[in-house]
């Protein structure tokens, strides 16, 4: 019995260095994710921020070189955040998790990818009804959409639909919309909201950050 009960727990000491050696491998995998959803909502909040600077002091959203119309296009755009949390849920579905020997370091991985998921659902929800929602459609009816000096794969598009006199009509419209009070005022609010909405999600994802980290660290301990 002792042999059976010595084997049993070795057994399960195995599988346990098994399961924290595939929760370090997906923390490492989040952690480099994190960097580029950081990045990509930095971008955000810094296209936002400097077109509002850029109207601050020229109280007007058309400019010369159409940089503009270049930092306003990327504001319709959004990064879906998927979480990577596939072994923790299978924890979970098969009570796996119960092998963890350790109360804290459960306690630390399951607060954590709470934690994770309840960050995942305030950024869809942002996407999804705040973004695309209300920022892309609103954005889009008084701004152009042409980057045919930044972009060649729009050139190309719009170069065997549009021809030039028909693109500098469209961005005569676009300007005379944004030279609007009311349109202006719709627009500074727009981007106002939309710059909020990266600081906040960039933030966020600092956070977790911090905490994969974290909990990065103290699984590494543990399985040494």
């Amino acid at each position: 019995l002792s042999i059976n009960n010595w084997n049993q727990n070795r057994i399960e000491r195995n599988k346990e260095k098994s399961i924290l050696s595939e929760l370090i491998i997906d923390l490492e995998d989040q952690s480099k994710l994190l960097e580029t959803y950081i990045e990509v909502e930095s971008s955000f909040y810094q296209n936002g921020k400097d077109i509002l600077s850029y109207f601050a002091t020229n109280q007007t959203f058309n400019n010369t070189d159409n940089s503009i119309y270049s930092k306003l296009n990327s504001l319709v755009t959004r990064k879906t955040f998927n979480p990577v949390n596939q072994t923790f849920k299978e924890l979970i579905a098969t009570g796996n998790i119960a092998i963890i020997q350790d109360k804290l370091t459960k306690r630390k991985i399951i607060k954590y990818y709470h934690e994770l998921e309840r960050i995942s659902l305030i950024i869809d929800n942002n996407n999804i009804h705040i973004v695309d929602g209300i920022i892309q459609p609103e954005i889009l009816k008084h701004t152009l959409f042409v980057l045919e000096e930044d972009d060649p794969r729009l050139e190309k598009m719009n170069s065997k639909i549009f021809d030039k006199k028909s693109l500098t009509t469209v961005r005569a419209t676009s300007e005379n919309l944004l030279s609007n009070p009311d349109n202006m005022l719709h627009l500074f609010n727009l981007l106002e909201q939309r710059t909020y909405v990266a600081m906040g999600h960039a933030e966020l994802y600092k956070t977790i950050k911090l905490e994969t980290e974290e909990l990065l660290s103290d699984l590494k301990t543990q399985i040494n």
